[in-house]
Protein backbone atom coordinates (compact mmCIF):
# COMPACT_ATOMS: atom_id res chain seq x y z
CA UNK A 1 0.00 0.00 0.00
CA UNK A 2 1.49 3.40 -0.91
CA UNK A 3 1.66 6.37 1.28
CA UNK A 4 -0.26 9.29 0.81
CA UNK A 5 2.18 12.36 1.81
CA UNK A 6 0.96 15.68 3.96
CA UNK A 7 0.98 17.71 1.01
CA UNK A 8 -1.02 15.75 -1.24
CA UNK A 9 -3.29 14.96 0.94
CA UNK A 10 -4.35 18.54 2.38
CA UNK A 11 -4.16 19.33 -1.84
CA UNK A 12 -7.20 16.64 -1.92
CA UNK A 13 -8.89 17.69 0.54
CA UNK A 14 -8.51 21.47 -0.13
CA UNK A 15 -9.92 20.48 -3.70
CA UNK A 16 -12.53 18.42 -2.56
CA UNK A 17 -13.65 21.53 -0.18
CA UNK A 18 -13.54 24.15 -3.16
CA UNK A 19 -15.84 21.58 -5.26
CA UNK A 20 -17.89 21.48 -2.37
CA UNK A 21 -18.33 24.91 -2.08
CA UNK A 22 -18.82 25.80 -5.77
CA UNK A 23 -22.34 23.22 -5.58
CA UNK A 24 -23.48 25.48 -2.62
CA UNK A 25 -24.31 29.14 -3.00
CA UNK A 26 -25.42 32.19 -0.41
CA UNK A 27 -28.08 34.24 -0.93
CA UNK A 28 -30.06 36.70 0.61
CA UNK A 29 -33.05 35.43 2.50
CA UNK A 30 -36.26 36.49 1.03
CA UNK A 31 -39.61 36.49 3.00
CA UNK A 32 -42.15 36.65 -0.02
CA UNK A 33 -40.58 33.32 -1.36
CA UNK A 34 -41.93 30.04 -0.93
CA UNK A 35 -39.78 26.90 0.06
CA UNK A 36 -38.57 24.66 -2.52
CA UNK A 37 -39.66 21.32 -0.44
CA UNK A 38 -43.43 21.39 1.33
CA UNK A 39 -43.37 20.98 4.76
CA UNK A 40 -44.66 17.46 5.95
CA UNK A 41 -48.01 16.84 6.54
CA UNK A 42 -48.72 17.83 9.71
CA UNK A 43 -49.26 14.55 12.30
CA UNK A 44 -51.80 13.22 14.10
CA UNK A 45 -54.29 12.77 11.04
CA UNK A 46 -56.73 10.06 9.75
CA UNK A 47 -56.00 8.34 6.26
CA UNK A 48 -57.78 5.31 4.68
CA UNK A 49 -55.79 2.52 4.15
CA UNK A 50 -56.26 0.17 1.60
CA UNK A 51 -54.57 -3.10 1.00
CA UNK A 52 -54.84 -5.40 -2.48
CA UNK A 53 -53.21 -7.97 -3.41
CA UNK A 54 -54.31 -9.58 -7.50
CA UNK A 55 -52.95 -12.69 -8.95
CA UNK A 56 -51.13 -11.73 -11.80
CA UNK A 57 -50.68 -15.10 -12.96
CA UNK A 58 -51.29 -18.95 -11.54
CA UNK A 59 -53.33 -19.14 -8.02
CA UNK A 60 -56.57 -18.23 -7.58
CA UNK A 61 -56.83 -18.54 -3.57
CA UNK A 62 -54.42 -17.21 -0.53
CA UNK A 63 -53.72 -19.64 2.20
CA UNK A 64 -53.45 -16.67 5.22
CA UNK A 65 -53.58 -13.16 4.90
CA UNK A 66 -52.19 -10.53 7.86
CA UNK A 67 -52.06 -6.87 8.25
CA UNK A 68 -52.30 -3.92 10.42
CA UNK A 69 -55.94 -2.69 11.13
CA UNK A 70 -57.22 0.16 12.29
CA UNK A 71 -56.23 0.19 16.22
CA UNK A 72 -52.34 -0.55 14.74
CA UNK A 73 -52.93 -4.46 15.78
CA UNK A 74 -52.97 -7.29 13.37
CA UNK A 75 -56.12 -9.02 11.93
CA UNK A 76 -55.78 -12.23 9.63
CA UNK A 77 -58.00 -14.02 7.14
CA UNK A 78 -57.78 -17.51 5.87
CA UNK A 79 -58.92 -19.12 2.83
CA UNK A 80 -59.43 -15.94 0.78
CA UNK A 81 -60.49 -15.83 -2.97
CA UNK A 82 -58.43 -13.62 -5.04
CA UNK A 83 -58.55 -10.35 -5.84
CA UNK A 84 -58.74 -9.24 -2.03
CA UNK A 85 -59.10 -5.89 -1.04
CA UNK A 86 -59.63 -4.10 2.26
CA UNK A 87 -60.00 -0.83 3.41
CA UNK A 88 -60.23 0.85 6.48
CA UNK A 89 -59.68 4.32 8.22
CA UNK A 90 -57.07 5.40 11.06
CA UNK A 91 -55.73 7.88 12.77
CA UNK A 92 -51.83 7.44 12.26
CA UNK A 93 -48.74 9.34 13.62
CA UNK A 94 -45.53 10.50 11.53
CA UNK A 95 -43.22 7.48 11.45
CA UNK A 96 -46.29 4.86 12.18
CA UNK A 97 -45.99 2.00 10.19
CA UNK A 98 -48.07 -0.69 8.44
CA UNK A 99 -48.08 -3.80 6.72
CA UNK A 100 -49.62 -6.73 5.12
CA UNK A 101 -48.31 -9.80 4.37
CA UNK A 102 -49.61 -13.60 2.55
CA UNK A 103 -48.77 -16.63 2.15
CA UNK A 104 -50.48 -19.37 -0.08
CA UNK A 105 -49.31 -22.60 -2.12
CA UNK A 106 -48.89 -23.38 -5.48
CA UNK A 107 -47.08 -21.37 -8.69
CA UNK A 108 -47.48 -17.98 -9.65
CA UNK A 109 -47.27 -14.41 -9.55
CA UNK A 110 -49.00 -12.17 -6.56
CA UNK A 111 -48.92 -8.18 -6.58
CA UNK A 112 -49.28 -6.16 -3.23
CA UNK A 113 -50.64 -2.35 -3.25
CA UNK A 114 -51.02 -0.12 -0.06
CA UNK A 115 -52.97 2.59 -0.85
CA UNK A 116 -53.17 5.75 1.44
CA UNK A 117 -56.02 8.37 0.45
CA UNK A 118 -55.96 6.70 -3.09
CA UNK A 119 -52.24 7.12 -3.79
CA UNK A 120 -50.24 3.91 -4.48
CA UNK A 121 -47.33 4.34 -1.57
CA UNK A 122 -45.75 1.28 -2.04
CA UNK A 123 -46.37 -2.33 -4.42
CA UNK A 124 -44.30 -4.90 -4.87
CA UNK A 125 -44.68 -8.26 -6.75
CA UNK A 126 -44.07 -12.14 -5.37
CA UNK A 127 -43.42 -14.91 -7.25
CA UNK A 128 -43.29 -18.63 -6.17
CA UNK A 129 -43.38 -22.44 -7.76
CA UNK A 130 -44.36 -23.83 -4.27
CA UNK A 131 -44.71 -21.45 -1.95
CA UNK A 132 -45.79 -17.90 -2.36
CA UNK A 133 -44.82 -15.42 0.62
CA UNK A 134 -44.47 -12.00 1.40
CA UNK A 135 -44.47 -8.89 3.41
CA UNK A 136 -45.29 -4.99 2.28
CA UNK A 137 -44.34 -3.10 4.85
CA UNK A 138 -44.93 1.39 4.87
CA UNK A 139 -43.90 4.08 7.11
CA UNK A 140 -45.40 7.18 7.42
CA UNK A 141 -42.98 10.10 6.81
Amino acid sequence: MRAISFKRLAFLILAILALQSSFTSCKKDDDNSTPSTPAPAAYPKTVTIEYNLVSESGVDTVSSIAYTNETAGTSSVTNIKLPYSKKLTRTVNRYDNVGFGFTTYGVGTLRVKILVDGKVVKEQAFSGTTVISGTVPYVFP
